[in-house]
């Protein structure tokens, strides 16, 4: 990552190599400012904090002080920006120089930069640069961080889109997992209808066959017992063709009149068939 056209590394550099920023406002010299930027000049950052820690301490209500000591946290890295931060908020209150106040808003812009704060960089270079238009540094920044912003909202687009278009591959894949459970279930209910079905038309095949064997066995019986009754009957004696003799004598009877017929053919069927007399064992 670039920082903001290397702004504030350019003005930290070039702020404490030729001159000790601050001091020109000064009434008196401060000997902890003088020694703070004489080892901030040489890279010594942690030193010169300590410096410029003592000279807030003395001097609370000059802004160019924290404005010093504010750069010095900003280049001791991420964890001393917030920090960073509060130091130049205090350099931008009233009392303090126009220089002060617009560098002090430069350099919380570049911290919001840092912060991927586009809006809130923006936003304070532009104050700076209200204060200080000529300042070129400021106006690049500005540049920089209009971009920066257009990008992260692009990106903030394309991660919008990327998870709408997941939102609904996701529910077009909990549609097509609710379809498949409804058609598996809807597979399982016809399985068990045609099983049930079947079920049913094997019952009723089972129930028509035991009538079936039922009504064999009951014709069966029926027939035994008509075979066994006639088993049972003593044999039939037919009777013998009637003689031509015979005949006339029924005819002869019949004309006499009926009863003489039937007495008549009592009398034939007794000589046929003769009474059968006990023995007497």
């Amino acid at each position: 990552m670039r920082f903001p056209s290397c702004a504030s590394m350019v003005l930290l550099a070039s702020l404490w190599a030729g001159r000790a920023w601050g001091l020109d406002l000064f009434t008196s010299e401060n000997p902890d400012v003088k020694s703070g930027n004489e080892k901030l000049a040489a890279g010594e950052v942690a030193a010169a904090l300590k410096r410029y820690d003592a000279a807030a301490r003395a001097l609370p209500g000059r802004p160019e002080v924290h404005l010093n000591r504010g750069l010095a946290l900003l280049r001791l890295g991420d964890e001393r920006r917030g920090e960073a931060m509060q130091a130049f908020k205090l350099a931008t209150e009233s009392g303090a120089a126009n220089e002060v106040r617009a560098r002090a808003l430069r350099n919380l812009g570049d911290a919001f930069f840092l912060e991927e704060d586009y809006k809130a960089a923006i936003d304070h270079y532009k104050k700076s640069l209200m204060i200080a238009p000529g300042d070129r540094d400021a106006a690049w920044n500005l540049e920089v961080a209009r971009q920066r912003l257009k990008e992260q909202q692009e990106q903030q687009d394309e991660d919008r889109d990327q998870d709408e278009d997941q939102d609904q591959d996701e529910d077009q894949d909990r549609d097509k997992d609710q379809d498949q459970d409804q058609d598996q279930d809807e597979d399982q209910d016809e399985d068990q209808n045609r099983d049930e079905d079947q079920d049913q038309d094997e019952d009723q095949d089972q129930q028509e066959q035991q009538d079936r064997d039922q009504q064999d066995r009951d014709q069966q019986e029926q027939q035994e017992q008509q075979d066994q009754e006639q088993r049972e009957q003593p044999p039939r004696q037919e009777e013998p063709p009637r003689t031509s003799q015979e005949m006339e004598q029924v005819l002869d009877a019949l004309d006499r009149d009926e009863e003489n017929l039937f007495k008549e053919q009592a009398r034939q069927r007794a000589r046929r068939f003769p009474a059968q007399v006990a023995k007497d064992w």
